[in-house]
């Protein structure tokens, strides 16, 4: 079929005022969805003109707002200096700017996170909260084109999908005897990422110069250091980017699409992938050949990519635990002598245990002086944070770890009250997180942990 080049109309926009914004967004992602899905070669040449509507404007700026860290941008404008200022009159400049092709993009600033190993960092890219918006809504636009091409294998930052789909289905295809696993590791990929070649895969969907030269400002914008110097961009995609993780996916999109190709090498090797963002792992059912290997290698050459060889491992899940998104797998043989059976095992790695116990210890460290409440309340937020993204169905050692963790957080709160030094503690400080649980509101994890349980099961 030749490729089509297909205008957006209006038809396509919402025009009911009774709708609140995210309505009419969602209704709009839903028809630009459809369209896409039905039509292979459908182009969009004609959404920059809707980036400054102001249902689609005010919901940008809603979900930046919601979704706010508290870095800042090089311009060091806040949520509170807009809100003084009046959103309507931030908004209404921006939008100004957006209609008369004068918005401009300002550089990022690069922010330093220190990583696990001492003396690696991540960088981050913070754009200004105006980016951001901008960001926002492209993202918005253009996210349904891409929605529809996307593969079921691929689990970060798309809509209804998430990290425990991921888990889930690693599992299920343990359980369907893809035992033979390579755990790849791409090296600062959303700093590598080609901008030719990801523009290459953006016109497959998007034809409209408008919105590709927003892309092309933000991906080229220069980063400015802790000194305040400014440095050019030449590749990447900004981590800290509204728009980043989407771009990071589209480009993978190309690799998923080789790999389930039906007619291609991984699928004649009966090979499957699960990839969350730049996280993947490809799971087979024989041995990898050193074909396939190479081919791996060529692949990610191509792409413009580097795949980190001392922290890619390639394993038998029978005999060495998997690690992925902060749990281990492993098959594990029943406990019962006449059952000759083996299980695949899931449960939070002994890496997330310890970084959970990290931030424990530095919250109690950092607030002696706190009263209990206020420290409690801090812990809460922590500890069910940590549950939640843990205790899954699919998860079978919940209850081992939590035991586990209970243990910990008695000693460190007997610790935290004794340094208090006084009188009126002292009665807490035996068994202090049963008695913190029952007296003082102290978050319950075995009661949480069964609940989510229960209603899993209805």
């Amino acid at each position: 079929m030749e490729n089509r080049t297909t205008y957006i109309d209006n038809s396509l926009l919402v025009s009911p005022s009774e709708f609140c914004t995210d309505e009419r967004v969602r209704e709009f992602q839903r028809k630009l969805y459809i369209r896409a899905k039905q039509d292979k070669d459908f182009k969009a040449y004609s959404l920059i003109d809707k980036v400054s509507q102001t249902y689609v404007i005010e919901e940008s700026y809603r979900r930046v707002k919601e979704n706010y860290s508290k870095g800042t941008g090089v311009d060091k404008m806040t949520f509170e200096a807009i809100e003084e200022y009046g959103e309507s009159n931030f908004l209404k400049e921006l939008q100004t700017e957006l209609r008369n092709s004068t918005y401009q993009c300002q550089a990022v600033r690069q922010v330093e996170i220190p990583k696990e190993k001492k003396g690696e960092f991540r960088m981050l890219g913070i754009p200004t909260i105006k980016d951001r918006v901008v960001q926002m809504a492209v993202k918005m636009l253009i996210e349904p084109l891409w929605e529809a091409d996307f593969i079921n294998t691929s689990y970060g930052f798309r809509p209804k999908r998430g990290a425990h789909d991921a888990i889930k289905q690693i599992k299920r295809n343990i359980y369907e005897g893809y035992h033979f696993i390579y755990d790849a590791d791409l090296s600062k990929y959303f700093d590598t990422i080609p901008h030719e070649k990801l523009f290459v895969l953006l016109k497959e969907r998007i034809t409209d110069k408008g919105i590709l030269n927003l892309i092309k400002q933000w991906l080229t914008a220069p980063k400015q250091l802790k000194n305040g110097k400014l440095v050019a961009t030449k590749a990447g995609t900004p981590q800290g980017g509204v728009i980043s993780p989407l771009l990071s996916n589209i480009y993978l999109h190309a690799f998923d699409r080789i790999v389930n190709n039906p007619k291609g090498k991984f699928a004649k090797a009966n090979i499957r992938i699960v990839r969350y963002a730049d996280d993947f792992v490809l799971m087979g059912t024989y041995y990898y050949s050193r074909e396939i290997l190479n081919y791996i290698d060529s692949l990610m050459a191509r792409m413009g990519l580097t795949i980190n060889k001392t922290k890619t491992s390639l394993l038998h899940v029978h005999k060495k635990s998997l690690f992925f998104l902060g749990f281990e797998f492993r098959v594990i043989q029943s406990k019962f002598s006449w059952n000759t059976n083996k299980y695949t095992n899931v449960r939070p790695s002994m890496k997330s245990r310890s970084k959970l116990f990290t931030k424990i210890r530095e919250l109690m460290a950092k607030r002696r002086h706190w009263k209990i409440d206020p420290m409690l309340y801090k812990l809460n937020t922590l500890l069910k944070g940590w549950l939640n993204y843990f205790s899954i169905s699919k998860v079978s050692h919940i209850w081992e770890t939590i035991k586990v963790i209970i243990k910990h957080l008695d000693y460190k709160l007997f610790k935290w009250l004794k340094s208090k030094g006084r009188k009126a503690h002292k009665s807490l400080r035996q068994r202090p997180y049963s008695t913190l649980v029952q007296n003082r509101r102290l978050f319950d994890l075995e009661k949480y942990a069964r609940l989510k349980t229960l209603a899993k099961a209805q």
